[in-house]
């Protein structure tokens, strides 16, 4: 017996898209942290920001604040793709 979208009914399709949008969230976060930063840095400078930028800002960030602040709000995050996705 094959399981298939088709075979589920709405509820676990539900599951699935909410399941999905959360695994997604969890793994792109550090990167769109890192994202969002290199934004605001932007905005206060003329000079054209680089992807070794990117890089040089998330080493920084972890070497003043530790590994975890590539994490500082994933869980809400985390918690609000769910609902969302679904």
């Amino acid at each position: 017996n094959r399981v298939s979208t088709q075979n589920l009914s709405a509820p676990e399709r539900m599951m699935c898209a909410a399941s999905a949008g959360m695994a997604c969230w969890a793994s792109i976060f550090p990167a769109d942290v890192i994202r969002s930063k290199l934004y605001a840095k932007s905005l206060t400078t003329q000079v054209p920001l680089t992807t070794s930028d990117g890089i040089e800002l998330a080493r920084q960030l972890v070497r003043e604040q530790g590994f975890k602040s590539l994490y500082r709000g994933m869980a809400i995050t985390v918690a609000r793709a769910g609902p969302v996705a679904a």
